[in-house]
């Protein structure tokens, strides 16, 4: 869902008779999507994550939260996002390369930072979204598994978001 209450209402009425609920809520974090897409300033954005986290926390069992854009996000300030999002709340924490451009070496780095410079990010699980549009998917997943991210979204045979998802059968090969 968007980080918006009626997308939350929405996903959580879907799931009401989920044995194990997740709803997975999310906004875009990094400049061109604060400023461009949302017109929005960086503390905005922290604070309607953090709403929206936190409401749909009162509705399911799990909240996964993305940060769109994640791969264009500045480091730090991803950092104060996913600090912010496991403080509201956030079960899974969700870093994708939403324009599929990252290399490997550069995703790896972003996990590792998260690691190393989120206090609570031992509460959460670190996923990897990463998208194929260069070809790159399965590796900055796997950069991204070897640097400390426990969970992958992927794509089943091919069919998944835009220009696809990491693929569950290559993933499941090299890890």
């Amino acid at each position: 869902t968007r980080a918006i209450k009626k997308d939350i209402e929405v996903a959580a009425d879907a799931l009401k008779y989920a044995k194990r609920s997740r709803i997975h809520t999310g906004i875009g974090t990094s400049y061109y999507h604060i400023v461009h897409k949302l017109k929005s300033t960086p503390e905005r954005i922290i604070e309607q994550g953090m709403e929206a986290v936190r409401y749909a926390k009162t509705l399911v069992d799990e909240v996964e939260f993305f940060a769109e854009d994640a791969g264009r996000t500045d480091n730090e300030f991803l950092a104060k996002v996913v600090e912010k999002m496991i403080e509201a709340g956030a079960d899974v924490i969700n870093i994708p390369d939403t324009t599929g451009y990252m290399l490997p070496h550069l995703m790896g780095e972003k996990v590792k930072y998260l690691i190393n410079n989120v206090p609570n990010i031992d509460k959460a699980i670190i996923s990897m979204h990463n998208h194929n549009d260069l070809g790159m998917a399965t590796a900055n997943s796997a950069s991204g598994i070897i640097n400390g991210a426990r969970q992958v979204e992927v794509s089943v045979n091919g069919v998944g978001e835009r220009a696809g998802n990491t693929s569950l059968e290559e993933i499941v090969m090299i890890i």
